[in-house]
């Protein structure tokens, strides 16, 4: 067992795929939670190229496959179905060997807390105090125990506390949109591997994605306009009735009543953050992004899984410092595209909109496909 106290806060699906590799490569990490359980809260989840590499890695990849359902493409239309673009998975799948996944989030945060030693982890511990002790951080937790260690790995979120205790404040930005999602039964006459996004032209959206087990994962945005927190599952159906194609399959078949409807306003960080003396933050923690790529756990996930690699060849504190240099680049690249795909598909300039379809359906298939390989594959 290596020597080094290290403590990961969170116990997401990034927390738990770093702590997966700092065990395999013989750390011994605490990991704790402020929660008095390990919530898997969300719906689904898109898993592309980059992270089934990973899982393969990991010896992950079996289990995963167990549950996820394998995607050939994802399909944009319009709102009333006409077709706006295509992503060929089948190509990426066919040229790397590694499939494009989607998979509930329960599923996947399973996966990956049977991979870890459940000993070390501490339910209800949230941190409130982070200081320099010497060489060592001392961490304080609500419940009133304080431990030290010689290094700290946030990821605890997009409001981390990590973040805020210890690298600085870095303020939230809003993206301008909203989000509602579920996860149900898949209506039969839906195909189980191929997914689907629907665009209308007044800044709404509706995104179809199988993810295995018969179920499919929905998600609905739109603009803020204000007071969408308090609208009922039945008013937000209500709110996106024009949409057509397999939204209409969707809808009918919905059963409200045993449907679980999650809603958050869509936001990222003004700034990406990634390490401070002996801290680094991975996942929503230190680059979280907005999730019009899919790529908010992979990269979490890519993250976790590079500083394992950085520790392979280098010692704990050398690492520690590279991290930063090693993902700056690529979290950037995922958090700006995606951030701008946003604004594209929620500007409030109503003239745009009708030219934003013009665009898209004017642009070949192949352009496409190679923006969203570099966003995919560029976690190799």
């Amino acid at each position: 067992m290596k020597p080094e106290r290290v403590l990961i806060v969170g116990g997401g699906v990034a927390g738990l795929m770093c702590k997966n590799r700092l065990e395999h490569l013989g750390y011994k990490p605490v990991l704790v939670e402020k929660a008095d359980a390990l919530r898997s809260d969300g719906a689904g989840i898109l898993l592309g190229a980059n992270v089934l590499k990973i899982f393969r890695e990991c010896a992950l990849e079996e289990p995963l496959m167990r549950y996820a359902q394998s995607l050939d493409e994802i399909m944009l239309y319009d709102q009333h179905g006409g077709p706006l673009g295509r992503f060929d998975l089948e190509k990426i799948r066919d040229e790397t060997s590694y499939p494009t996944l989607a998979v509930h989030r329960k599923r996947l945060h399973e996966i990956l807390l049977n991979s870890v030693d459940s000993s070390t982890i501490r339910l209800s511990h949230k941190v409130i105090g982070i200081i320099e002790q010497g060489s060592a951080l001392r961490v304080t937790y609500e419940n009133g125990i304080s431990e030290e260690y010689d290094y700290v790995i946030g990821a605890d979120g997009l409001r981390s506390s990590t973040r805020e205790l210890y690298v600085g404040h870095v303020p939230l930005r809003d993206s301008g949109y909203v989000c509602w999602r579920f996860v149900c039964e898949r209506p039969s006459v839906l195909d189980a591997k191929n997914s689907s996004e629907f665009w209308d032209t007044d800044g709404k959206r509706v995104g179809i994605f199988p993810i295995g087990e018969d179920k499919i994962y929905c998600f609905l945005l739109s603009t803020t306009c204000g007071g969408e927190e308090s609208m009922s599952f039945s008013e937000v159906l209500k709110y996106f009735e024009e949409f057509g194609g397999d939204w209409q399959h969707v809808a009918a078949s919905l059963d409200i009543d045993s449907t679980e409807l999650l809603f958050n306003p869509i936001a990222d960080l003004s700034r990406v953050a990634l390490q401070k003396g002996n801290v680094i933050l991975i996942g929503d923690a230190g680059h979280a992004t907005t999730p019009n790529l899919g790529q908010g756990a992979a990269i979490g996930i890519e993250s976790a899984f590079a500083f394992g690699e950085l520790l392979k060849s280098y010692p704990f504190a050398d690492a520690i410092k590279l991290y930063s240099q090693k993902r700056l680049k690529r979290v950037s690249y995922i958090r700006n595209k995606s951030y701008m795909i946003g604004q594209m598909a929620h500007t409030r300039l109503p003239f745009f909109q009708p030219i934003r379809e013009f665009i898209m359906r004017i642009t070949p298939n192949g352009m496409n496909q190679r923006e969203f390989e570099k966003a995919i594959l560029g976690g190799f």
